[in-house]
């Protein structure tokens, strides 16, 4: 049982992913595997075999449900290498001569998950498991979003164009990254709408989203995928948030659904050209940990609750025409921190909204300190220090996210006419819009990494192969 391959070792360090040697132990159950930055693992036979892509279909399903059963009959008795160390070839037999395959592997696919799968073999292997495996589902976005800067009134707004957007996918990783940080942009030319009537002023919005990240989210009763909202109230009753004569407080939006499904936000200005503002919950968050930790404490551990009934639609799914029309009401209740941080202490998300604040069942003896904390919390959202303020044309989209961006009510001018239309994207949408988009990218770069081989991967592991 002895078949091992070196190549030249001038081929080997031309690129440190690349094998140098591979050598089937232990009658074949395992495979040692070397590579060219020095790294060595020892592979399981059975998951090697397991994984590769021709037991899968087109639709990446696997073939068959009987595979789990098979995979550990085989054995590998060779391992010989192909285009130059880049791939390599085993052959499995499993007992009888005529029941043997054999399969290639890339060998950057083989060591970007030799950290998790292999056994290490010498101390430049650091293996990244432990015997729990890994944390959870993660996100090729994980690094950037541990490495976010915070911003203040000083951030240049970041600003792509819808049409580039729409035909350019680097560009549109370049924008879906900006979400991450520092989790706003301004998106000019994304079209006109037909008229200003419900269905046709949100169509450019649904469409560029469409195209861009997927369909938004569904809202439990309205019909559309988007909500409208004009200047001139048009006899509709709808409640705090659209009463454009009444100041709405720095905020971010779906404070009350449980989870906070609206992770991005946006929002598009299909009829006249505004003034807004944003701010920066990391960079408060941050400056309240530094300058007043109980507060922080406070806001970070109990939780507060933000509730309503919502009853602006009919159950038709079109808005409530006057306030006399029957509406089709629904509850929505939320009980979270107002600062919900990771297992790390870094900031995960912020829930804002003090129309929406319900009431909160606060311990007795902390109901003071917390409100305090909250008061500075609150104000500290509303410091010109911490607001960007931005001009908003008109048939362009302001894209935010929601769990760490909050936003405020658009300046319209006297008398001028507003339609704003607004959508919103569920975290795993937005996160597998961009791994599929990074996936193509590695693809186009190295042909040996298709789509059978970037497909199916932990996020961990795919990390490596495509940043």
């Amino acid at each position: 049982m002895s078949s091992s391959f070196r190549p030249p070792s001038s081929i080997g360090a031309a690129r440190g992913m690349r094998i140098v040697v591979a050598t089937p132990v232990n009658e074949g159950k395992q495979v040692d595997m070397e590579f060219a930055d020095g790294s060595a693992y020892r592979f399981h036979t059975a998951w090697i075999k397991d994984s590769h892509p021709n037991l899968t279909g087109k639709d990446y399903y696997r073939n068959s449900a009987s595979t789990v059963f098979e995979t550990d009959q085989y054995m590998v008795d060779n391992v010989q290498t192909a285009s130059n160390g880049s791939m390599i070839s085993v052959n499995f037999k499993n007992h009888l001569d005529e029941n043997a395959v054999t399969e290639e592997y890339p060998s950057a696919w083989l060591h970007a998950f030799a950290p998790y799968v292999g056994s290490p073999l010498n101390q430049k292997s650091k293996p990244k498991l432990n015997g729990s495996g890994l944390p959870g589902t993660g996100s090729l976005l994980d690094d950037m979003y541990k490495n976010r800067k915070p911003w203040d009134s000083s951030l240049q707004m970041p600003r792509f164009c819808g049409q580039e957007l729409l035909k350019d996918e680097g560009m549109q990783v370049k924008f879906l990254e900006a979400m991450m940080d520092p989790g706003v942009a301004v998106i000019t030319d994304v079209g006109k709408p037909k008229s200003f009537e419900h269905k046709d002023c949100g169509q450019p919005l649904e469409d560029f989203m469409f195209n861009v990240l997927g369909r938004p989210n569904q809202h439990p009763v309205r019909a559309t995928r988007f909500g409208v909202i004009h200047t001139q109230a048009r006899g509709e009753q709808a409640g705090a948030d659209y009463d454009q004569k009444n100041p709405l407080s720095m905020h971010t939006d779906h404070s009350v659904y449980h989870g906070t499904p609206g992770y991005l936000q946006f929002m598009y200005q299909a009829r006249g050209s505004v003034k807004s503002k944003v701010c920066d919950g990391l960079a408060l968050a941050e400056y309240l940990r530094e300058h007043h930790p109980k507060d922080f404490e406070m806001l970070s551990h109990i939780n507060m609750t933000h509730a309503t009934r919502n009853s602006i639609y009919a159950k038709n799914g079109e808005y409530r025409r006057d306030s006399n029309a029957e509406g089709f009401s629904f509850e929505l209740v939320h009980t979270h921190p107002v600062l919900t941080m990771d297992e790390d202490g870094k900031l995960l998300k912020v829930v804002q909204s003090e129309t929406k604040r319900g009431v909160s069942a606060l311990p007795f003896e902390s109901y003071e300190r917390y409100m305090n904390a909250y008061k500075r919390w609150a104000s500290l959202c509303e410091e010109d220090r911490f607001k960007c303020t931005f001009d908003w044309p008109e048939h362009s989209m302001v894209a935010i996210n929601n769990w760490r961006v909050l936003h405020g009510r658009a300046e319209v001018s006297e008398g001028q006419q507003r339609t704003m239309v607004f959508a919103y994207v569920m975290k795993t949408i937005y996160e597998n819009r961009h791994r599929l988009l990074k996936q193509r990218q590695a693809e186009k770069k190295n042909p040996e990494l298709n789509d059978k081989w970037l497909t199916r991967l932990p996020n961990q592991v795919l990390t490596s192969l495509v940043n």
